[in-house]
């Protein structure tokens, strides 16, 4: 693709990967473990054609990218996300919509991109983007089936970071919009039926990325990055940094009502990712990678977000539900992002957790690359942390336990890496338990899988 820039978000392993395909019978080092059987699928945004104007690195059309192991063998398939706008773009044989930074020629238009995560439930693969409805894609050959609405039921956005409930395998989700209700709580039963959708009356339009869930309770952050609707069609930014605001949390009890929501005070920050949460009493304990401030949605002109100067790390906020207070502390300095659990610890007290860092400063645009993994222990307040060297662009690990396993730890972490000297991408098995060992398997891709967000492990059984 020639976009006619440097915008770091369309060069090195950020450019887009220009085409489809599938390779079977790849090659491996070392030995795919046997209880590793079934896909390993990543989103990420790979714009089709050069885009109009400034680009985003949000913007990029969905590409789903699906690692299939079965008895110790690997395949490799990838496919965009056809969206009706990437349709009509394909018809007409290049770019028609524009992205964040262009939303005063938008015209209120915008494209579902489909790119920032693919979860697998109730048997269908829906590949999210959070101001649209999730795409439905076939789990074998990746093709798109078309935007899904739980049977109609589901009328607005659905957010890119649902959570499954361990012990009902419910669905729980939520949308946000610039105008009321700002956010709208989904459940969705373990068989696929929408059940619920109950607005929240949040006091201003905040771009909520994620939330966090207990066995009790949906936890929702309202930061202080404000949706300015009335900035359609100027040169300002729609999402506007507001830290005198300060934040709010807003502790929604899952089997109660719209008007039981209760909202306490924070201090300013932004958090894209959250971690994990778990009660304990009267006391809600909520882990994120946040942010002291958040420029991400302005153009460069006007500060955008520097990841060298505005870092993520990991920290604790508590909750207190008796006392009404919210307090909030660094537990690493590290930077911090895509964190990931045991998914079965969802809500739970947990001792693990793994996220993407950096060992050194990798770039000087500002951008995300990382090159390290850490592996959190809650008890015993120790970091590790793996490095995969300079050369590499290191991808959200993602924990699948070993079948029987009965330690938290004993399974495995998943992680796409690219390798700039060889420009192209391992596919790397490491164990959970260990992760600075020899890897357990490293799967040789057939080229580069350019940075994207979020991915999920599917077993054979599902």
């Amino acid at each position: 693709m020639s976009s006619g820039t440097r915008d770091p978000f369309l060069t090195g392993n950020f450019a887009p990967w220009p085409s489809e395909g599938e390779h079977f019978g790849l090659p491996i080092t070392g030995a795919i473990p046997p209880d590793l059987q079934g896909a390993f699928y990543r989103n990420g945004p790979n714009p089709a054609f050069p885009p109009l104007g400034r680009y985003h690195w949000f913007d990029g059309d969905g590409m789903v990218h699906a690692i299939s192991l079965r008895d110790g063998q690997a395949s490799y398939r990838n496919r965009w996300v056809v969206s009706r706008g990437l349709e009509e773009e394909r018809r007409a044989g290049r770019a028609l919509y524009y992205g964040l930074l262009e939303l005063a020629k938008a015209e209120g238009k915008f494209k579902n991109a489909a790119n920032t995560n693919v979860i697998f439930h109730s048997g269908r693969l829906l590949a999210l983007y959070e101001a649209s409805l999730p795409t439905e894609l076939d789990p074998q050959s990746l093709a798109t089936v078309g935007e899904y609405d739980f049977a109609g039921r589901l009328t607005g956005p659905m957010t890119a970071h649902p959570k499954i409930e361990p012990n009902t395998g419910e669905l729980w989700f939520f949308g946000y919009q610039p105008i009321p209700p700002f956010l709208t709580l989904h459940r969705v039963n373990a068989r696929g039926e929408l059940l619920e959708s109950r607005p929240i009356d949040a006091e201003w339009p905040s771009m909520v990325h994620d939330f966090a869930l207990t066995e009790h309770y949906a936890v929702f952050f309202v930061f202080p990055i404000v949706f300015r609707l009335e900035n359609l069609g100027t040169n300002k930014p729609l999402f506007v940094w507001e830290e005198e605001r300060g934040s709010r949390v807003g502790v929604v009890p899952l089997d109660g009502t719209a008007q039981e929501v209760r909202w306490f005070e924070a201090p300013s920050g932004y958090v894209f990712h959250f971690m994990n949460a778990f009660e304990e009493g009267e006391r809600i304990v909520v882990d994120a990678a946040r942010y002291p401030r958040l420029l991400f949605m302005n153009p460069p002109e006007l500060g955008g977000h520097d990841f060298e100067r505005d870092q993520p790390s990991l920290y604790r906020f508590e909750i207190d539900l008796a006392g009404g207070i919210t307090v909030q502390r660094e537990v690493d300095d590290r930077f911090c992002e895509f964190p990931r659990i045991r998914e079965d610890r969802l809500g739970r007290p947990y001792r693990y957790g793994y996220s993407v860092t950096r060992t050194v400063s990798q770039s000087a645009n500002g951008v995300p690359e990382f090159d390290a993994i850490a592996r959190y222990d809650w008890r015993r307040g120790r970091t590790q942390v793996r490095s995969f060297g300079k050369q590499a662009g290191v991808g959200e690990p993602v924990f699948v336990p070993r079948v029987g396993a009965e330690e938290e730890d004993d399974g495995y972490v998943l992680v796409l890496v690219y390798d700039r000297v060889r420009d192209t991408s391992d596919f790397y098995v490491l164990s959970a338990q260990e992760i600075n060992e020899d890897p357990v398997a490293v799967v040789h891709l057939p080229h580069r899988i350019p940075y994207g967000f979020h991915g999920n492990w599917v077993p054979i059984s599902a």
